[in-house]
């Protein structure tokens, strides 16, 4: 029983270690951790509201911190050092905003100029090559209606001329056949 009191004790002086404002409201945690104790007295009060050197601005020198206005004077000057720093910040970002962003116009034209002149040398090919087809289907169509020509000259010549004569000659032979056998011709 004297061993579960003694830890329940040091439990609670365990639990009082870790949590060090238990009965507090949030906002004097808060206000603690930051280093401000609402509760403490007026001499510790002043010793606490000096500012860190976290906080202090580095344009301006330390002092104590006694009052409201000199708190607020303190909060304005980080917030206007906060401020500038942020401005600073931002004009960084849209500078480097601005050099990427010319940078990237400045690829986008040369791809553009690039393709550009891709699709102009593709349409002189596609001119030269539809050049050198319209110059073969002449050509071909040319060689066509030479080949027809001779064609229809040689069928001609052949049916005035070569067809007759091989007509005559293979009468001339029948003729010949007939007188030698002794064969009348048809009265047809």
């Amino acid at each position: 029983m004297e061993k579960r009191a003694s830890s329940a004790k040091s439990l609670s002086k365990a639990k009082s270690r870790l949590s060090p404002f238990p009965s507090q409201s949030p906002e004097a945690r808060s206000a603690k951790a930051y280093g401000f104790n609402l509760f403490a007295s007026a001499s510790t009060r002043k010793n606490i509201m000096s500012p860190s050197p976290g906080l202090r601005s580095p344009s301006t020198p330390a002092k104590q911190l006694s009052t409201v206005s000199d708190l607020r004077d303190l909060a304005s000057s980080s917030l206007g050092s906060m401020k500038r720093k942020l401005d600073a910040g931002h004009s960084e970002v849209l500078k480097e905003f601005d050099a990427s962003h010319a940078r990237i116009s400045k690829r986008f034209k040369m791809q553009t100029q690039a393709c550009l002149q891709l699709a102009e040398e593709a349409e002189r090919e596609y001119k030269k090559m539809s050049e050198k087809i319209d110059e073969n289907i002449k050509a071909v169509k040319a060689s066509y209606t030479e080949f027809m020509a001779e064609v229809q000259s040689s069928s001609s010549r052949a049916c005035k001329v070569t067809i007759p004569g091989l007509a005559q000659a293979a009468e001339k032979a029948i003729d010949g056949l007939r007188s030698r056998y002794g064969v009348a011709a048809n009265p047809s």
